[in-house]
Protein backbone atom coordinates (compact mmCIF):
# COMPACT_ATOMS: atom_id res chain seq x y z
CA UNK A 1 0.00 0.00 0.00
CA UNK A 2 1.53 3.22 -0.89
CA UNK A 3 1.33 5.80 1.46
CA UNK A 4 0.45 8.72 -1.02
CA UNK A 5 -2.78 6.48 -2.18
CA UNK A 6 -3.37 5.87 1.36
CA UNK A 7 -3.25 9.79 2.31
CA UNK A 8 -5.85 10.53 -0.87
CA UNK A 9 -7.84 7.60 0.11
CA UNK A 10 -7.99 8.76 3.89
CA UNK A 11 -9.30 12.33 3.07
CA UNK A 12 -12.19 10.73 1.22
CA UNK A 13 -13.31 8.36 4.05
CA UNK A 14 -13.08 11.67 6.25
CA UNK A 15 -15.33 13.47 4.22
CA UNK A 16 -17.68 10.67 3.68
CA UNK A 17 -17.85 10.10 6.98
CA UNK A 18 -16.49 6.94 7.03
CA UNK A 19 -13.43 7.58 9.80
CA UNK A 20 -12.99 10.86 11.39
CA UNK A 21 -10.32 13.14 11.22
CA UNK A 22 -8.10 11.82 14.50
CA UNK A 23 -8.48 8.66 13.21
CA UNK A 24 -6.77 9.47 10.13
CA UNK A 25 -3.86 10.99 11.91
CA UNK A 26 -3.33 7.75 13.54
CA UNK A 27 -3.64 5.54 10.34
CA UNK A 28 -1.10 8.31 8.68
CA UNK A 29 1.12 7.93 11.64
CA UNK A 30 1.65 4.19 11.20
CA UNK A 31 2.47 4.60 7.63
CA UNK A 32 5.45 7.67 7.94
CA UNK A 33 7.21 7.94 4.62
CA UNK A 34 10.52 5.68 4.04
CA UNK A 35 13.79 7.46 5.15
CA UNK A 36 16.10 7.58 2.21
CA UNK A 37 19.63 7.48 3.99
CA UNK A 38 19.70 3.50 4.91
CA UNK A 39 18.80 3.00 1.11
CA UNK A 40 21.70 5.19 0.06
CA UNK A 41 24.28 3.52 2.61
CA UNK A 42 23.30 -0.03 1.23
CA UNK A 43 23.44 0.88 -2.18
CA UNK A 44 27.00 2.64 -1.87
CA UNK A 45 28.01 -0.33 0.60
CA UNK A 46 27.20 -2.77 -2.12
CA UNK A 47 29.09 -0.85 -4.85
CA UNK A 48 32.06 -0.71 -2.45
CA UNK A 49 31.96 -4.45 -1.60
CA UNK A 50 31.31 -5.53 -5.03
CA UNK A 51 34.41 -2.78 -6.41
CA UNK A 52 36.81 -4.73 -3.47
CA UNK A 53 35.56 -8.08 -4.73
CA UNK A 54 36.01 -7.40 -8.48
CA UNK A 55 39.71 -6.07 -7.59
CA UNK A 56 40.28 -9.37 -5.17
CA UNK A 57 38.81 -11.73 -8.27
CA UNK A 58 41.51 -9.49 -10.69
CA UNK A 59 44.42 -10.31 -8.49
CA UNK A 60 43.61 -13.31 -6.54
CA UNK A 61 46.69 -15.44 -7.73
CA UNK A 62 48.97 -12.31 -6.69
CA UNK A 63 47.67 -11.69 -3.42
CA UNK A 64 49.37 -13.46 -0.19
CA UNK A 65 47.34 -16.23 1.30
CA UNK A 66 46.68 -14.47 4.62
CA UNK A 67 45.43 -11.92 2.66
CA UNK A 68 43.28 -13.62 0.63
CA UNK A 69 41.92 -14.97 4.28
CA UNK A 70 41.73 -12.17 5.72
CA UNK A 71 39.58 -10.43 2.79
CA UNK A 72 37.49 -13.55 2.80
CA UNK A 73 36.75 -12.93 6.98
CA UNK A 74 36.37 -9.55 6.18
CA UNK A 75 33.81 -9.43 3.69
CA UNK A 76 31.90 -12.25 5.36
CA UNK A 77 32.01 -9.84 8.84
CA UNK A 78 31.04 -6.96 7.08
CA UNK A 79 27.75 -8.23 5.16
CA UNK A 80 27.16 -9.96 7.96
CA UNK A 81 27.49 -7.21 10.57
CA UNK A 82 25.69 -5.04 7.98
CA UNK A 83 22.32 -7.05 8.43
CA UNK A 84 22.68 -7.09 11.93
CA UNK A 85 22.36 -3.63 11.62
CA UNK A 86 19.91 -3.15 9.43
CA UNK A 87 18.07 -5.92 11.24
CA UNK A 88 18.21 -3.55 14.39
CA UNK A 89 17.35 -0.74 12.22
CA UNK A 90 13.68 -2.63 11.03
CA UNK A 91 14.71 -2.38 7.56
CA UNK A 92 14.46 -6.33 7.58
CA UNK A 93 14.68 -6.52 3.63
CA UNK A 94 17.83 -5.11 3.63
CA UNK A 95 19.05 -7.06 6.11
CA UNK A 96 17.71 -10.36 4.53
CA UNK A 97 19.92 -9.18 1.46
CA UNK A 98 22.92 -8.57 3.24
CA UNK A 99 22.49 -12.41 5.38
CA UNK A 100 22.61 -14.12 1.59
CA UNK A 101 25.48 -11.81 0.76
CA UNK A 102 27.33 -13.06 3.72
CA UNK A 103 26.15 -16.60 2.72
CA UNK A 104 27.39 -16.58 -0.64
CA UNK A 105 30.86 -15.18 0.70
CA UNK A 106 31.08 -18.01 2.92
CA UNK A 107 30.45 -20.35 0.15
CA UNK A 108 33.18 -18.80 -2.20
CA UNK A 109 35.48 -18.78 0.77
CA UNK A 110 35.19 -22.22 1.19
CA UNK A 111 36.04 -23.52 -2.65
CA UNK A 112 38.98 -20.29 -2.77
CA UNK A 113 40.16 -21.88 0.63
CA UNK A 114 40.06 -25.39 -0.82
CA UNK A 115 42.03 -23.96 -3.94
CA UNK A 116 44.57 -22.02 -2.34
CA UNK A 117 45.77 -24.97 -0.32
CA UNK A 118 45.00 -27.54 -3.58
CA UNK A 119 42.32 -29.39 -1.96
CA UNK A 120 41.04 -31.36 -4.66
CA UNK A 121 36.88 -31.38 -4.91
CA UNK A 122 36.41 -34.89 -5.28
CA UNK A 123 33.23 -34.88 -3.23
CA UNK A 124 30.18 -32.51 -2.40
CA UNK A 125 31.69 -32.16 0.99
CA UNK A 126 31.45 -28.07 0.99
CA UNK A 127 28.03 -28.24 -0.10
CA UNK A 128 27.42 -29.94 3.35
CA UNK A 129 29.28 -27.70 4.74
CA UNK A 130 27.89 -24.30 3.14
CA UNK A 131 24.11 -25.78 3.17
CA UNK A 132 24.54 -26.61 6.85
CA UNK A 133 26.05 -22.90 7.19
CA UNK A 134 22.79 -21.63 5.43
CA UNK A 135 20.18 -23.99 7.93
CA UNK A 136 21.71 -22.11 10.96
CA UNK A 137 21.93 -18.78 9.41
CA UNK A 138 18.19 -19.77 8.72
CA UNK A 139 17.36 -21.35 12.34
CA UNK A 140 18.48 -17.52 13.57
CA UNK A 141 17.05 -15.55 11.09
CA UNK A 142 14.41 -17.12 10.41
CA UNK A 143 13.35 -15.77 6.61
CA UNK A 144 11.71 -17.88 3.38
CA UNK A 145 14.65 -16.07 1.22
CA UNK A 146 17.25 -17.85 3.47
CA UNK A 147 15.63 -21.16 3.46
CA UNK A 148 15.24 -20.54 -0.20
CA UNK A 149 18.82 -20.44 -0.33
CA UNK A 150 20.16 -22.97 1.30
CA UNK A 151 17.69 -25.47 -0.25
CA UNK A 152 19.28 -23.65 -3.79
CA UNK A 153 22.67 -24.63 -2.43
CA UNK A 154 21.96 -28.43 -1.33
CA UNK A 155 19.92 -29.19 -4.78
CA UNK A 156 22.60 -27.32 -6.40
CA UNK A 157 25.22 -29.91 -4.37
CA UNK A 158 23.48 -33.10 -5.59
CA UNK A 159 23.36 -32.03 -9.44
CA UNK A 160 27.09 -31.15 -8.98
CA UNK A 161 27.86 -34.49 -7.64
CA UNK A 162 25.61 -36.20 -9.85
CA UNK A 163 27.21 -34.15 -12.69
CA UNK A 164 30.97 -34.00 -12.36
CA UNK A 165 31.61 -37.39 -10.27
CA UNK A 166 28.64 -39.53 -10.96
CA UNK A 167 27.97 -39.74 -7.24
CA UNK A 168 24.76 -39.35 -5.33
CA UNK A 169 26.06 -38.25 -1.69
CA UNK A 170 23.53 -39.42 1.05
CA UNK A 171 25.05 -37.18 4.02
CA UNK A 172 23.67 -34.08 1.38
CA UNK A 173 20.46 -35.63 0.96
CA UNK A 174 20.01 -36.50 4.37
CA UNK A 175 20.56 -33.06 5.51
CA UNK A 176 17.67 -31.74 2.78
CA UNK A 177 15.64 -34.37 4.26
CA UNK A 178 15.95 -33.98 8.11
CA UNK A 179 17.78 -29.99 8.89
CA UNK A 180 15.11 -29.00 5.82
CA UNK A 181 12.35 -31.03 6.14
CA UNK A 182 12.04 -29.78 9.12
CA UNK A 183 11.13 -26.54 8.93
CA UNK A 184 8.43 -27.46 5.93
CA UNK A 185 7.02 -29.62 8.87
CA UNK A 186 7.68 -26.60 11.69
CA UNK A 187 6.39 -23.53 9.45
CA UNK A 188 3.57 -25.46 7.42
CA UNK A 189 3.51 -22.83 4.70
CA UNK A 190 2.69 -23.46 1.66
CA UNK A 191 5.64 -21.93 -0.16
CA UNK A 192 7.68 -23.70 1.74
CA UNK A 193 6.28 -27.12 1.11
CA UNK A 194 6.01 -26.58 -2.81
CA UNK A 195 9.26 -25.59 -3.03
CA UNK A 196 10.79 -27.93 -1.42
CA UNK A 197 8.67 -31.31 -2.83
CA UNK A 198 10.17 -29.35 -5.74
CA UNK A 199 14.14 -29.44 -5.05
CA UNK A 200 13.04 -32.96 -3.80
CA UNK A 201 11.75 -34.15 -7.18
CA UNK A 202 14.90 -32.56 -8.95
CA UNK A 203 17.77 -34.67 -6.75
CA UNK A 204 16.01 -37.92 -7.17
CA UNK A 205 15.20 -37.00 -10.94
CA UNK A 206 19.07 -36.68 -11.13
CA UNK A 207 19.47 -39.60 -8.79
CA UNK A 208 17.77 -41.98 -11.36
CA UNK A 209 19.02 -40.98 -14.38
CA UNK A 210 22.99 -41.26 -12.92
CA UNK A 211 22.82 -44.01 -10.49
CA UNK A 212 20.01 -46.06 -11.36
CA UNK A 213 19.88 -45.93 -14.97
CA UNK A 214 16.63 -47.29 -15.40
CA UNK A 215 13.98 -44.10 -15.76
CA UNK A 216 10.88 -45.86 -14.48
CA UNK A 217 11.85 -45.75 -10.71
CA UNK A 218 11.43 -41.63 -10.67
CA UNK A 219 8.08 -42.62 -10.89
CA UNK A 220 8.41 -44.36 -7.41
CA UNK A 221 10.06 -41.52 -5.96
CA UNK A 222 6.89 -39.40 -6.80
CA UNK A 223 4.56 -41.73 -5.72
CA UNK A 224 6.61 -41.93 -2.15
CA UNK A 225 5.95 -38.23 -2.01
CA UNK A 226 2.08 -38.43 -2.91
CA UNK A 227 1.79 -40.93 0.24
CA UNK A 228 3.58 -38.61 2.75
CA UNK A 229 1.06 -36.27 1.44
CA UNK A 230 -1.65 -38.43 2.15
CA UNK A 231 0.23 -39.26 5.24
CA UNK A 232 0.35 -35.88 6.50
CA UNK A 233 -2.81 -34.14 7.01
CA UNK A 234 -1.88 -30.87 7.88
CA UNK A 235 -3.68 -28.74 4.82
CA UNK A 236 -0.29 -26.46 3.85
CA UNK A 237 1.93 -29.84 3.40
CA UNK A 238 -0.53 -32.38 2.27
CA UNK A 239 -1.82 -30.27 -0.41
CA UNK A 240 1.42 -28.97 -2.06
CA UNK A 241 3.16 -33.03 -1.61
CA UNK A 242 0.01 -34.17 -3.14
CA UNK A 243 -0.48 -31.32 -6.14
CA UNK A 244 3.57 -31.21 -7.16
CA UNK A 245 3.92 -35.56 -7.02
CA UNK A 246 0.20 -35.43 -9.26
CA UNK A 247 1.48 -32.66 -11.90
CA UNK A 248 5.11 -34.87 -12.13
CA UNK A 249 3.38 -38.04 -12.77
CA UNK A 250 1.29 -36.38 -15.33
CA UNK A 251 4.42 -35.12 -16.99
CA UNK A 252 6.03 -38.32 -16.75
CA UNK A 253 3.11 -40.67 -18.21
CA UNK A 254 3.05 -38.37 -21.14
CA UNK A 255 7.11 -38.61 -21.82
CA UNK A 256 6.69 -42.33 -21.13
CA UNK A 257 4.19 -42.39 -24.46
CA UNK A 258 6.93 -40.63 -26.49
CA UNK A 259 9.72 -43.36 -25.32
CA UNK A 260 7.62 -46.88 -25.39
CA UNK A 261 10.33 -48.23 -27.76
CA UNK A 262 12.38 -48.50 -24.52
CA UNK A 263 13.02 -51.89 -24.01
CA UNK A 264 11.67 -53.06 -20.40
CA UNK A 265 11.97 -56.48 -18.49
CA UNK A 266 9.38 -56.56 -16.12
CA UNK A 267 11.15 -60.30 -14.72
CA UNK A 268 14.17 -58.93 -13.57
CA UNK A 269 11.95 -55.67 -11.18
CA UNK A 270 10.61 -57.48 -8.81
CA UNK A 271 11.55 -55.10 -5.66
CA UNK A 272 9.92 -52.55 -7.68
CA UNK A 273 7.26 -54.12 -8.21
CA UNK A 274 6.81 -54.64 -4.97
CA UNK A 275 7.27 -51.46 -3.58
CA UNK A 276 4.78 -49.63 -5.78
CA UNK A 277 1.95 -52.38 -4.98
CA UNK A 278 2.25 -51.80 -1.35
CA UNK A 279 2.82 -48.01 -1.63
CA UNK A 280 -0.50 -47.75 -4.33
CA UNK A 281 -2.60 -50.30 -1.37
CA UNK A 282 -1.08 -47.84 1.48
CA UNK A 283 -2.30 -44.68 -0.65
CA UNK A 284 -5.89 -46.67 -1.54
CA UNK A 285 -6.51 -47.20 1.98
CA UNK A 286 -6.00 -43.81 3.60
CA UNK A 287 -8.38 -42.57 0.76
CA UNK A 288 -11.09 -44.94 1.24
CA UNK A 289 -10.95 -44.55 5.11
CA UNK A 290 -11.12 -40.60 4.40
CA UNK A 291 -14.27 -41.25 2.14
CA UNK A 292 -12.79 -39.70 -1.03
CA UNK A 293 -12.72 -42.37 -3.67
CA UNK A 294 -11.97 -39.80 -6.65
CA UNK A 295 -8.23 -39.17 -5.23
CA UNK A 296 -8.29 -43.17 -4.70
CA UNK A 297 -8.92 -43.52 -8.18
CA UNK A 298 -6.38 -40.72 -9.45
CA UNK A 299 -3.53 -43.41 -8.06
CA UNK A 300 -3.88 -45.03 -11.44
CA UNK A 301 -1.71 -42.14 -12.99
CA UNK A 302 1.05 -44.40 -10.89
CA UNK A 303 0.23 -47.31 -12.60
CA UNK A 304 3.25 -49.24 -14.22
CA UNK A 305 2.22 -48.91 -18.06
CA UNK A 306 5.27 -48.90 -19.72
CA UNK A 307 6.16 -52.69 -18.75
CA UNK A 308 2.63 -53.64 -20.98
CA UNK A 309 4.78 -53.87 -24.09
CA UNK A 310 3.26 -53.76 -27.06
CA UNK A 311 -0.05 -52.50 -24.91
CA UNK A 312 1.70 -49.45 -23.09
CA UNK A 313 0.75 -46.87 -24.99
CA UNK A 314 -2.81 -47.51 -25.69
CA UNK A 315 -2.78 -48.36 -21.25
CA UNK A 316 -0.94 -44.85 -20.72
CA UNK A 317 -4.18 -42.83 -22.94
CA UNK A 318 -6.59 -44.49 -20.93
CA UNK A 319 -4.80 -44.22 -17.35
CA UNK A 320 -4.38 -40.18 -18.36
CA UNK A 321 -8.16 -39.68 -19.08
CA UNK A 322 -9.36 -41.52 -15.96
CA UNK A 323 -6.67 -39.31 -14.14
CA UNK A 324 -7.67 -35.93 -15.74
CA UNK A 325 -11.72 -36.97 -15.25
CA UNK A 326 -11.24 -38.31 -11.88
CA UNK A 327 -9.42 -34.50 -11.32
CA UNK A 328 -12.07 -33.21 -12.68
CA UNK A 329 -15.07 -34.62 -10.89
CA UNK A 330 -12.97 -34.16 -7.56
CA UNK A 331 -12.87 -30.12 -8.46
CA UNK A 332 -16.67 -30.31 -9.17
CA UNK A 333 -17.42 -32.14 -6.04
CA UNK A 334 -15.75 -30.25 -3.70
CA UNK A 335 -16.23 -27.13 -5.28
CA UNK A 336 -12.01 -26.72 -5.99
CA UNK A 337 -11.49 -24.25 -8.60
CA UNK A 338 -8.19 -24.64 -9.07
CA UNK A 339 -8.26 -28.58 -9.29
CA UNK A 340 -11.12 -28.35 -11.65
CA UNK A 341 -8.83 -26.07 -13.84
CA UNK A 342 -6.40 -28.75 -13.46
CA UNK A 343 -7.98 -31.58 -14.35
CA UNK A 344 -9.63 -29.66 -17.35
CA UNK A 345 -6.07 -28.73 -18.41
CA UNK A 346 -4.69 -32.49 -17.95
CA UNK A 347 -7.67 -33.67 -19.68
CA UNK A 348 -7.65 -30.94 -23.03
CA UNK A 349 -3.52 -31.98 -23.26
CA UNK A 350 -4.27 -35.47 -23.31
CA UNK A 351 -7.12 -35.01 -26.10
CA UNK A 352 -4.52 -33.04 -27.93
CA UNK A 353 -2.09 -36.02 -27.64
CA UNK A 354 -3.93 -39.08 -28.39
CA UNK A 355 -5.30 -36.88 -31.12
CA UNK A 356 -1.90 -35.64 -32.65
CA UNK A 357 -0.69 -39.42 -32.70
CA UNK A 358 -4.30 -41.32 -34.17
CA UNK A 359 -4.93 -38.87 -36.35
CA UNK A 360 -2.23 -37.15 -37.84
CA UNK A 361 -1.15 -40.39 -40.05
CA UNK A 362 -4.50 -40.78 -41.49
CA UNK A 363 -5.88 -37.14 -42.05
CA UNK A 364 -4.60 -34.28 -44.09
CA UNK A 365 -3.27 -31.18 -42.17
CA UNK A 366 -6.14 -29.11 -43.14
CA UNK A 367 -8.31 -31.72 -42.17
CA UNK A 368 -6.66 -32.50 -38.70
CA UNK A 369 -6.59 -29.31 -37.53
CA UNK A 370 -10.17 -28.63 -38.35
CA UNK A 371 -11.08 -31.42 -36.81
CA UNK A 372 -9.01 -30.67 -33.72
CA UNK A 373 -10.63 -27.74 -33.47
CA UNK A 374 -14.06 -29.01 -33.09
CA UNK A 375 -13.15 -31.46 -30.53
CA UNK A 376 -11.80 -28.81 -28.30
CA UNK A 377 -14.89 -26.30 -29.15
CA UNK A 378 -17.17 -29.27 -27.86
CA UNK A 379 -15.05 -30.06 -25.09
CA UNK A 380 -14.22 -26.69 -24.04
CA UNK A 381 -17.95 -25.85 -24.51
CA UNK A 382 -19.37 -28.67 -21.74
CA UNK A 383 -16.23 -27.96 -19.51
CA UNK A 384 -17.14 -24.14 -19.03
CA UNK A 385 -21.34 -24.53 -18.50
CA UNK A 386 -19.90 -27.45 -15.97
CA UNK A 387 -17.71 -24.64 -13.98
CA UNK A 388 -20.23 -21.95 -14.05
CA UNK A 389 -22.62 -24.33 -12.75
CA UNK A 390 -20.40 -25.12 -9.82
CA UNK A 391 -19.79 -21.33 -9.09
CA UNK A 392 -23.13 -20.85 -8.87
CA UNK A 393 -23.31 -23.84 -6.62
CA UNK A 394 -20.46 -22.34 -4.86
CA UNK A 395 -21.77 -18.93 -4.64
CA UNK A 396 -25.53 -20.45 -2.96
CA UNK A 397 -23.50 -22.26 -0.70
CA UNK A 398 -21.54 -18.97 0.53
CA UNK A 399 -24.92 -17.30 1.00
Amino acid sequence: MKRKWLLGESEKWVNEGIIRPEQRTAIMNRYQQQDRLPLMFFLSALFIGLACLSLVAANWQVIPELIRMLVIILFLFAFYMLGHVFEQKGKLNYGVFCYIVALMVFGAGIFLTGQMYHYTMNNVFAFIVWGLAAFLLYTSRPNIMIYLTGLAIVTTGTIYGLSNMHAFDWWLFALFIVAYGSVVWTQKRLMISYIFSIAYLIQLLGFTLDQLNEFYWFGLFILLLYVVGLIIKTHPISQPFQRVSLLAMFIFVLIQTMLMELSFNPEHHTVYYIVLLLLIIFGAIISYHRYDLLKSLQLVIFLPVFALNDGAQLSAYIVLFIFSITTLLDGYQKHDDRKFHIGTATFLITTFLVYMQVAWGFLNQSLFFFVGGIILFIIGFLLERKRKVMAGQKREGGV
